[in-house]
């Protein structure tokens, strides 16, 4: 029932409000580097994040595009320094952290190919650029929320999800949420790669699709892909007495195309 100090392996803090509240925007997909990427959207969301008196924000990873051979002449920056450079330089200025973790594509292919460890890279040059910015680890990580009132708490999961979407966009949640075992459940699951905005409960467990700030590229259009464009600002009630998540308020923002604008 009580949560590990802060700063342990793979688990970090957050606590609730005196009326057992939490309040936190729920971002992903930014695809820095990208000729598609809206910073105006992440730039609109972090502020409606500061009126909304975030705690913080969790990001569901792919905050760079990096390097493949499809999106090789989509880039407005090469190389994996040249990226999270370009991410620390444009990346809105809060004072609200942000809690990110790293997707086992597009960063993560840096990763894979090269063996380095993304997340603390990025980490480091982000607060070299004076951003509060945590790195939680590689494709999923669990937060704890911790009731100010009795010590109880909760689980909330960020991850970075792989495969296609599939023709019904609740059905890669459902089957993450059935994947797990009955005693590895969280309370609640934010969910990035999918460039999608749906929330929902299953086995327990709400959930939450945290759309994107990148358009929809050539890469998804052959592929007959929509593309979300936009983030989550969330609110919960946590129950005192077991730490139970009783209420799950999303507030969905939803964005457009530049072509809707101009």
């Amino acid at each position: 029932d009580h949560a590990p100090p802060i700063g342990a392996v793979g688990h970090w803090q957050v606590k609730s409000t005196k009326d057992n509240k939490y309040r936190f925007a729920a971002f992903g997909d930014l695809h820095a580097a990208s000729k598609y990427c809206r910073w105006d959207v992440r730039e609109d969301l972090t502020r409606a994040a500061e009126n909304f008196g975030a705690q913080f924000i969790a990001d569901c990873g792919n905050w760079i595009d990096g390097e493949a051979s499809f999106n090789r002449y989509d880039l407005v920056a090469i190389g994996m320094d040249a990226q999270l450079r370009l991410l620390a330089r444009y990346y809105p200025k809060t004072e609200i952290p942000t809690y990110a973790v790293a997707g086992a594509d597009h960063e993560g292919w840096y990763t894979r190919r090269e063996g380095v460890d993304i997340g603390r890279y990025c980490e480091s040059i982000m607060r070299d650029a004076g951003h509060d910015w945590h790195n939680l680890g590689y494709i999923e990580s669990d937060m704890v929320l911790v009731n100010a009132n009795s010590g109880k708490t909760a689980i909330l999961r960020l991850m970075h999800a792989g495969g296609g979407s599939a023709y019904a966009i609740s059905y890669k949640p459902q089957k993450i949420l059935e994947s797990y075992e009955g005693g590895e459940k969280p309370d609640i699951t934010l969910i990035g790669h999918y460039h999608k905005l749906i929330s929902g409960l299953i086995r327990n467990v709400w959930f939450a699709e945290v759309g994107c700030q990148q358009d929809q590229t050539p890469f998804m259009r052959q592929r007959s892909l929509e593309a979300h464009v936009g983030g989550l600002l969330i609110e919960l009630e946590q129950d005192p007495r077991d730490g139970t998540i009783k209420w799950f308020k999303p507030d969905m923002r939803r964005y457009y195309n530049r072509a809707y604008y101009f």
